[in-house]
């Protein structure tokens, strides 16, 4: 089993956007961050051309390294430039709803990115997708996919699911949307057969330090990504349902 680092960030920025705090590195903290990862001879994919290395089984380079954002924040811009300046791509999810609101990226923006970035879809509303009646979660994944193509003209090929929530109901209707692969969370170093639709990525928070990045990109510090969903998971999707159901009856 090769193990792969796919690290996700949210917020790149010295004021995090309200609620972020915990969730938003500084730009000094990312150019440590881009630092011990040029160090470690990483070799940069997007998130699509990993999957595609999973699909096919071949293909994947000695030392890769996948970096994904989440959300779509305007200090993306920044970061791009500091990952473009280290020769490394990026992959951003945008949630299309939040396109042009405070603080996010605009749809000019958007359209200005070249090849070393991949925009793939993050829903529209940012909600827990394994908690919606079927007909808004379809609203959800395939509306944000086309909203993407419309304003990008080009095929959205990559998905992640908001909070990294998902059970097979909406795995499967981001399959039939027509996605090639989505990303997940996990908290674990995915794998050379991990899901090309549940990638497990790694949280960078505002306390992740370069000693716990350079851990990571020696294949040190987490699991590898299991490949059947916890109980534990599932007993807090249980959980999520009982309490939303409960709160829509005190109403």
């Amino acid at each position: 089993m090769r193990l792969v680092p796919v690290l996700l960030y949210h917020a790149v920025t010295a004021r995090p956007p309200p609620g972020l705090e915990r969730f938003t590195v500084t730009p000094g903290q990312f150019a440590d961050h881009l630092g011990v990862l040029r160090d470690a001879g990483r070799v940069g994919l997007t998130v699509s051309q990993f999957a595609a290395c999973l699909r096919n089984g071949s293909g994947l380079p000695e030392l890769p390294v996948v970096v994904t954002f989440d959300d779509g924040y305007a200090d993306f811009l920044d970061a791009a430039e500091r990952l473009g300046i280290a020769g490394l791509p990026a992959t951003l999810y945008m949630t299309t709803g939040q396109i042009g609101a405070a603080r996010m990226l605009t749809r000019r923006q958007l359209q200005s990115f070249g090849g070393s970035v991949e925009v793939g879809a993050h829903s529209r509303t940012h909600p827990r997708l394994d908690e919606l009646a079927r007909g808004r979660l379809r609203d959800e994944v395939q509306g944000s996919k086309a909203d993407l193509e419309d304003l990008l003209q080009q095929p959205t090929r990559s998905f992640a699911y908001p909070h990294g929530d998902h059970d097979r109901q909406v795995r499967q209707m981001v399959v039939d949307a027509g996605f090639d692969s989505a990303a997940a969370v996990k908290d674990a170093f995915s794998h050379d057969r991990d899901d090309p639709f549940a990638i497990a990525r790694i949280t960078v928070t505002a306390g992740t330090t370069v000693e716990r990045i350079g851990q990571l990109f020696q294949g040190r510090g987490a699991p590898a990504a299991w490949a059947r969903e916890r109980r534990r998971t599932r007993a807090y999707r249980s959980y999520r349902r009982v309490r939303r159901r409960l709160r829509r009856e005190v109403r």
